[in-house]
């Protein structure tokens, strides 16, 4: 399994484990209101610093997990974009999410962060397949998970909220 240094690069992106060095940008990122409504809510510092925390602890014990997406032209921090293991109903998942800054919505950059991991999830990690955890009424976030080639399995529940939308994408036959 990949360790804490995995980096991934697209055309535009840099796809790199999160640091404490992070927390300033991302508690800006995960503390914006009116861009997480239809996520789950802002996270005040603490709660960003837990976030973080947490994505380092799973790339020690999973090789995986939510990353910074870096604006190559610039540098800047422009979102988050990962795997993480999760539990659904009882079974065990993978779940690809994705946060971009609203400052840069509409530019594709989920879509590219996303389909990076994808792509690595499915192939260099060999995952059988990977879920993506939407809710209904979160339109955009459909419309990426369907450009990235993720179909709606059903509704599910998932953690304190839903209920939500489980959309997956297998391994592609005979690549197991």
């Amino acid at each position: 399994m990949p360790g804490p240094d995995l980096t991934l690069q697209t055309e535009r992106l840099t796809l790199r484990p999160l640091t404490l060095g992070d927390l300033d940008e991302m508690a800006t990122l995960l503390g914006d209101a009116e861009a997480l409504v239809l996520w789950g809510g802002p996270l005040d510092r603490e709660g960003a610093r837990a976030w973080v925390e947490r994505n380092i602890a799973r790339y020690a014990s999973h090789g995986f997990g939510r990353c910074a997406v870096i604006w190559r032209e610039t540098g800047e921090l422009v979102g988050d974009c990962g795997l993480i293991p999760t539990v659904v109903e009882g079974v065990d998942e993978v779940e690809l999410g994705w946060i971009t800054r609203r400052s840069f919505w509409g530019r594709g950059i989920a879509t590219e962060a996303g389909a990076a991991w994808r792509d690595h999830g499915l192939g260099a990690l060999g995952l059988p397949r990977i879920v993506s955890m939407i809710k209904p009424e979160n339109v955009a976030s459909r419309r990426i998970a369907e450009k990235l080639g993720f179909s709606v399995e059903r509704e599910a529940m998932w953690g304190d909220e839903g209920p939500f939308l489980m959309y997956s994408i297998d391994q592609p036959p005979g690549e197991v």
